[in-house]
């Protein structure tokens, strides 16, 4: 009756820390949409494969399978979404992340990642009120560390993800 009750006991706390698990990256990744992570990431996507499309322009590939290989996009995008999650966990509590989320929902942290000109005198006393908690501290302090940490996903994920790109080109029979 103890294994039994120890079993249980076991289960219910894995299923406990893969819920909070969970929701921390549910929470990040709501936070990299918010302030424009993801939509940069996009962006480079659509742009890659521009450069691929001129790349490949003597091979004829047929716009069929360049919607075939755009189709991976979102799954790529998910993936570099799961790194983000690693290096954010590495940094920030999943209150500093709420707390990043409740200031990207208001009106100076939607303003914020606009023209600066955009920001009013009430924005910026919001965002000076911020970045003066502990969140904001961590923010700060960390942003070499976190600099640093996403250039490293940037270029594995971008090279990681152009190769297979090419690699399913090469399977359809279109080499450089």
């Amino acid at each position: 009756m103890k294994k039994l009750y120890t079993l249980v006991l076991a289960l219910l706390i894995s299923f406990a820390s893969f819920s909070q698990v969970d929701a921390y990256s549910e929470e990040v990744k709501k936070c990299i949409n918010s302030n424009g992570t993801i939509g940069y990431y996009e962006n480079v996507v659509d742009q890659m494969f521009a450069m691929l499309e001129q790349q490949y322009a003597s091979q004829n590939v047929p716009e069929s399978v360049w919607d075939e290989l755009k189709g991976h996009k979102k799954a790529s995008l998910e993936e570099l979404s799961q790194m983000v999650v690693s290096a954010y966990r590495g940094h920030f509590t999943h209150q500093d992340v709420k707390n990043m989320n409740a200031l990207y929902a208001t009106k100076a942290g939607k303003n914020m990642f606009k023209e600066e000109g955009n920001l009013t005198e009430e924005d910026k006393e919001a965002l000076t009120v911020f970045y003066r908690s502990e969140t904001g501290q961590k923010i700060t302090g960390s942003q070499d560390s976190m600099n640093e940490a996403m250039s490293k996903i940037s270029e594995m994920w971008s090279r990681d993800f152009y190769r297979s790109i090419v690699e399913k080109l090469s399977e359809k029979g279109y080499n450089l």
